[in-house]
């Protein structure tokens, strides 16, 4: 409980607070105004979910994140209203619980357009308004839309900020993890810090598509492959060489020209093979070739480049040929219908629950259960305890503002004011923990139901019954039908990296059978693909560690079988090569046996 309720953070204020503020708060005003204040709020939960996908900084990458999940909830909202009076209808909601399940195990994008898909449903379902069947979904695509068009408004004026903040923090972290100082711990923190950075700009460039992700990233994966290596044996680089990457990443996060030749002046000499190759690479990650031209060029470089990411959901492959396959293989895995018919059973038990005794707006139950199904995020316990703890808390501050709004006979802009206060923490408390996210959304919620008319002070212990309901329903369902832990996922990673180091040093054989020598930087696909294994697995590892108490017996031996792969594979990718072969072959020996024992820790019962 007091690792749950720790704020991990501070609020941020960005521009997504003030997309959120506005496009949640003017809807309900202008319903008010113009007296139909149902479709104003109908407007506003469209926007709220909107704001819950705004999580990408890239332009391109933030399209995808926010438009897709829209439209999926717009059909979602259709489907339980043309279901509604049929024979049926109360299998719908289930169904879709079905799909979104497996909707979610194509990654990050797919569980955020899962999640809008059934929360735009339950809305439609729970706030019936007079008129077609479209209405209600236009209403909520519309106030969706309009944080989407703000969202992507600035795409003109900085278009590719958040793609040159991401590479600069590359480069900053190559140098941080070649700073004299980066020994010991704090060395081991650096390093897992730039794999974390690659690993997000990787999953930026594949699914956005930047194109200048797809020219810079192959080479910083490759000078993150030798300063992590050389970091790791402790080797010291040049400090003139540490100095101009930094001043290289303040080049490209200010959008100035570091790629033309001669830009920053020359590069230092470096004092022995480690600079050398460490000049190279910078090099190549600073001015890469621009290769083929055209976009089908841009597009293949791309491919070529980032093929060493995880082949998971979305983030897997750039091609239509590619994405049709990955939809095939999650599908085909009885996994991904696992996962669905726990999203499926939870929606059910929340919903046969709420209505077994009565409670008003039922669909409150229906839509925790929605919020605590995730997989993306962590164990489903940990997740229902912060969010039953952050409803609580926001119902208990929402309604003593309530309370002394009504008391005072407060007009409804104060009302409005407080809605535009909690609209504007729920991006704002992201990083801040879940628990005080869900406190700020049950402030919205129960604002937005005091202005469409129905009183908010009743409703305050049905609500809080109702997320109990809902978290209760979702853990039910996590234990009877997700999996027992996630540590068989952990030891995948771990093992992909291990087979990664291994096929890395097979270039560098003198007497393989391939047909060109090795060269830094040419064996991307191969040779950087460990890192961001890595990076997979510890992202794994902290989910690991929100399970309940029951299940963590063996976090800290895996956390210490984690510490000895990370050596491992820095030491087998080191930069100091040696001229006897016969290392070569005890190396990748040792490794393939590492990663066999790996495979067979990852499918014990």
């Amino acid at each position: 409980m007091r690792q749950t309720c720790a704020p991990k953070g501070r609020p941020a204020v960005s521009p997504a607070v003030w997309r959120s503020a506005l496009a949640v708060t003017a809807p309900a005003g202008v319903g008010l105004g113009v007296g139909r204040p149902a479709e104003g709020v109908m407007v506003a939960m469209g926007a709220l979910s909107a704001v819950l996908t705004d999580v990408a900084a890239a332009y391109r990458h933030r399209a995808i994140t926010m438009l897709l999940p829209q439209l999926l909830g717009a059909a979602g909202a259709f489907a339980m209203l043309a279901a509604e009076g049929r024979w049926f209808a109360p299998g719908v909601l289930p169904a879709l619980g079905v799909v979104a399940g497996v909707l979610a195990a194509l990654g990050v994008e797919g569980s955020l357009g899962a999640m809008i898909l059934l929360m735009d449903a339950e809305v439609a379902m729970d706030l019936p308004l007079p008129g077609p069947l479209w209405w209600p979904p236009a209403l909520m695509l519309l106030g969706g839309l309009s944080v989407v068009g703000l969202a992507l408004a600035g795409r003109p004026f900085f278009r590719s900020r958040a793609e040159r903040a991401l590479l600069a923090q590359c480069l900053t972290g190559c140098a941080a993890v070649l700073a004299p100082d980066a020994a010991g711990p704090a060395g081991t923190a650096r390093r897992r810090a730039l794999h974390d950075v690659l690993e997000r700009a990787r999953h930026t460039g594949s699914v956005g598509g930047s194109v200048l992700l797809a020219r810079h990233l192959p080479g910083l994966l490759a000078l993150a492959e030798t300063a992590s290596s050389a970091g790791a044996r402790g080797l010291v680089a040049d400090p003139a060489l540490v100095g101009r990457l930094r001043a290289e990443a303040g080049r490209v996060a200010a959008g100035r020209a570091a790629g033309r030749p001669g830009a920053g002046g020359a590069w230092p000499p470096g004092r022995g093979p480690l600079d050398a190759r460490l000049v190279r690479a910078a090099r190549a990650a600073v001015a890469p070739d621009p290769g083929p031209t055209g976009s089908a060029g841009l597009r293949a470089g791309l491919r070529a480049g980032l093929r060493a990411g995880l082949r998971a959901g979305l983030r897997a492959g750039l091609s239509p040929g590619r994405r049709r396959a990955v939809v095939r293989a999650v599908l085909a895995d009885p996994r991904s219908w696992l996962g669905g018919l726990r999203v499926g059973a939870a929606l059910l038990l929340a919903g046969a629950a709420a209505a077994h005794w009565d409670l008003r707006h039922p669909y409150w139950a229906v839509l925790n259960a929605t919020f605590v199904c995730r997989p993306e995020v962590g164990p489903v316990t940990g997740r229902a305890l912060e969010r039953f703890c952050g409803t609580a808390l926001g119902l208990l501050g929402s309604g003593l503002v309530l309370a002394l709004v009504l008391a005072c006979a407060g007009p409804d802009g104060a009302l409005l004011a407080v809605l535009a206060l909690a609209a504007g923490l729920v991006p704002a408390l992201s990083g801040t923990g879940y628990l005080y996210q869900a406190a700020a959304l049950a402030t919205v919620v129960l604002m937005a139901t005091q202005l469409a008319g129905d009183p908010g002070l009743p409703l305050l212990l049905p609500n809080l019954a109702s997320c109990a309901i809902g978290c209760l329903a979702a853990v039910l369902a996590g234990e009877l039908f997700g999996p027992r832990h996630r540590h068989p996922v952990v030891a995948r990673r771990l093992a992909g990296a291990v087979e990664q180091a291994a096929l890395a040093l097979t270039p560098r054989h003198p007497r393989t059978a391939a047909p060109a020598p090795y060269r830094p930087g040419a064996a991307v696909s191969t040779a950087t693909a460990p890192h961001l294994q890595l990076a997979a697995a510890r992202a794994e590892f902290e989910r690991v560690r929100r399970e309940p108490p029951w299940r963590q017996g063996a976090t800290a031996r895996w956390a210490a079988l984690i510490d000895e792969v990370e050596r491992t594979v820095d030491t087998a990718l080191a930069p100091a090569v040696p001229a006897d072969h016969r290392h070569f072959d005890a190396t990748r020996h040792h490794l393939h046996r590492l990663a066999t024992d790996l495979h067979r820790l990852a499918t014990r019962p």
